[in-house]
């Protein structure tokens, strides 16, 4: 019983943490959903996420696949984290990788979608997810990056040009488009792959 109530009081307390952070005035630059192009918003779901709308912040269908594959079927471990989980671990949480960490950031993600709908966090991983660096200058968000490598508004891309800043989101060190110009290239023509055969989630 008591170790009920103790973690009924770790998910208030865990749940408050969540409303504080995102119930912030937006910051001036964020861009709406709406403005934020469709071609975009596909691309990184259906590179990153394609159950976002459907799972409850938590994709437990592919965490067990993820699983199947490697125990059963001798595939490398994947990721299986969704757009939730990856907005928890970059506004509120270490990357440290343990299981502790990783446990508070399903619980997290369970709450934030709780309290907030799914276009909220989704356009707040839009505006906030980082892709770049530029001296000790962090770029942040799909339209801070789009201005920064082609000085362009992100609707006003290319689909290529899309795709090279969806590719990001993996890791813009390890996809500089510089430094490893043709890693990026591969990550880029993955996106465009995947964005040509899957049906588009968002109209």
């Amino acid at each position: 019983m008591l170790g009920v109530v103790v973690f009924a009081l770790y998910v208030n307390y865990l749940d408050n943490i969540i409303k504080d952070e995102f119930s912030k005035p937006e910051s001036s630059d964020f861009m709406s959903y709406e403005q934020q192009s469709k071609t975009v918003v596909n691309m990184l779901l259906i590179t990153e996420d394609q159950s976002f709308f459907s799972h409850p912040g938590v994709d437990f269908k592919e965490i067990l696949r993820v699983v199947r594959d490697y125990v059963w079927r001798d595939k490398p471990l994947r990721g299986a984290s969704t757009i939730t989980q990856q907005l928890i671990k970059n506004s509120l949480l270490t990357r440290e990788r343990t299981i502790d960490r990783k446990l508070k950031e399903i619980v997290m993600a369970l709450l934030l979608e709780l309290s907030f709908d799914k276009n909220f966090i989704l356009n707040y991983y839009m505006n906030s997810v980082y892709l770049g660096q530029k001296g000790n200058l962090s770029i942040h968000g799909f339209h801070q990056v789009a201005q920064f490598y082609f000085n362009n508004d992100i609707d006003k891309l290319t689909l290529e040009e899309m795709a090279t800043l969806v590719a990001l989101v993996k890791g813009p060190s390890y996809y500089h488009p510089i430094k490893q110009s043709q890693r990026l290239a591969e990550r880029r023509q993955l996106v465009l792959r995947l964005y040509h055969k899957y049906e588009k989630i968002v109209k």
